[in-house]
């Protein structure tokens, strides 16, 4: 499995997808959706999508598929987040939120360090420059390992 794109709710599309075009190294797009942008991020198909904010993804009727629907409220902060791997070293992706305005800190996650690079200061985009992708990689094959063992116990 390997996942083809994401999408994030931000409020100015254009500038969000300009900031992680120049994180990946890449260019934007413009979306289907007026006011919205993509970025592609290397591969055939894999991209970050980013909507206005203000636009809520609803089930579309039987048989339909799902409708990009405008909303009043959007929520300022979400429980969602999502990660890439980026070939910027750290310094160069705290350039870039800083160039912004944008809050970005290192953290460790036990075995791993991690970008929390804040989009609009209300997404969190969890960015691995190289040597932090390679830590977050050996943790994932530990705890995959630790995994299978337990489960053939």
């Amino acid at each position: 499995m390997h996942i083809l794109h994401t999408s994030i709710p931000v409020r100015d599309p254009k500038r969000v997808a300009a900031a992680i075009a120049e994180l990946v190294e890449s260019a934007t797009y413009n979306f289907l959706h007026p006011g919205c942008y993509f970025v592609m991020l290397g591969e055939p198909g894999a991209l970050i999508e980013l909507y206005r904010k203000e636009i809520e993804l609803r089930p579309g009727g039987q048989g339909e598929p799902c409708e990009l629907l405008d909303v009043d409220a959007p929520a300022r902060y979400t429980g969602s987040h999502t990660a890439i791997r980026v070939s910027a070293d750290a310094d160069r992706v705290m350039e870039i939120a800083t160039a912004h305005g944008w809050r970005a800190e290192v953290h460790r996650r036990r075995i791993f360090r991690v970008i929390e690079f804040w989009i609009e200061n209300e997404f969190m985009l969890e960015v691995f420059p190289p040597d932090f992708a390679a830590e977050y990689l050996a943790a994932c094959k530990l705890a995959t390992s630790s995994a299978l063992q337990a489960g053939s116990a």
